[in-house]
């Protein structure tokens, strides 16, 4: 192999390809990121609501994330009550409503853009406070522990209709495990305003939301039941999805898919990369850009 440097200037079209096309070209060893100021602390956490409430809950989500500014981070979770002190012991592994928070800005800001979300209601727990930036990173580490299993997809919404909550909501009652969750995140704001040209991720900059279902389960025995789950929902959000997916949030769904969500334009742009960098397709236990029949066959 070789090292090579990229960048807008030094190598760019790799550039270009490396932001959306994974490790199809090679191994990643040096990053050089551009940082933005956060925190240290900023105004964060969930509010959790219960399961019946979960329509409201997201009929708001959307109304409230259509105007709030970039600073705001937002998700909501369809998923099962923590074993926590905090929450009351009838409660816990039972359905819920969680909204996570973050208030990428001032604390003081904060209190202000949140509020529409915050009051809605009420929540039956506001657990949002001002905390460290990477603690908020850590908040879903306890709900993903090693050597579980795990069968995700997902895909970009052209919208949030009501039809498509009460799907999520309807599912969300029937889950085979109280680990999985259906967790349903804002787009545009300022991923739209990148021009979908500018790197191998675009297409779908523009799609209001974006949602993932994440099966999560740990008897071997039960895998059967959780996958033809997930695959029903998955079916029953197709009429609401652009046809596309983050490629981050779906598994081996195979190369329609990848050339779907990439759009064929950008795919050909990648697969000429991969002419290029990886002929023999040795990067490819991954969302994988296969190299052209021609080069393959003339190797």
């Amino acid at each position: 192999g070789q090292i090579l440097t990229t960048s807008e200037t030094e190598n760019p079209q790799l550039f270009w390809g490396l932001r959306g096309g994974g490790g199809n070209f090679g191994v990643v060893t040096k990053l050089e990121f551009r940082l933005h100021p956060v925190g240290p602390a900023v105004l964060g956490g969930a509010l959790i609501y219960p399961a019946a409430m979960a329509p409201e809950v997201l009929r708001n989500f959307r109304r409230v994330m259509a105007n709030a500014p970039d600073e705001v981070c937002s998700a909501v979770v369809l998923a099962s009550a923590p074993h926590e002190d905090f929450i009351p012991e009838p409660v816990r592994g039972q359905p819920i409503c969680l909204v996570s928070l973050c208030f990428a800005g001032a604390v003081e800001a904060g209190e202000a853009a949140l509020r529409p979300l915050r009051e809605f209601g009420p929540p039956a727990l506001d657990m949002v406070e001002p905390m460290p930036y990477v603690a908020f990173q850590r908040m879903i580490d306890p709900s993903n522990p090693a050597g579980i299993r795990n069968y995700i997809t997902a895909d970009f919404l052209a919208g949030l209709p009501d039809e498509a909550i009460e799907v999520m909501c309807r599912f969300h009652l029937t889950r085979p495990s109280p680990l999985t969750e259906i967790v349903t995140l804002p787009g545009g704001g300022a991923l739209a305003r990148v021009p979908d040209e500018a790197t191998a991720f675009g297409r779908d900059r523009h799609s209001p939301f974006n949602y993932l279902i994440h099966s999560k389960w740990t008897d071997p025995g039960a895998d059967d039941a959780n996958v033809a789950w997930t695959r029903e929902l998955a079916a029953a959000m197709k009429p609401f999805s652009t046809g596309r997916a983050y490629l981050n949030f779906i598994g081996e769904e195979g190369e329609e898919r990848l050339v779907a969500a990439f759009g064929p334009r950008a795919y050909a742009r990648l697969q000429a990369l991969k002419d290029r960098y990886d002929p023999d397709n040795l990067f490819r236990l991954n969302q994988n850009v296969k190299p052209s029949r021609a080069m393959v066959g003339a190797r």
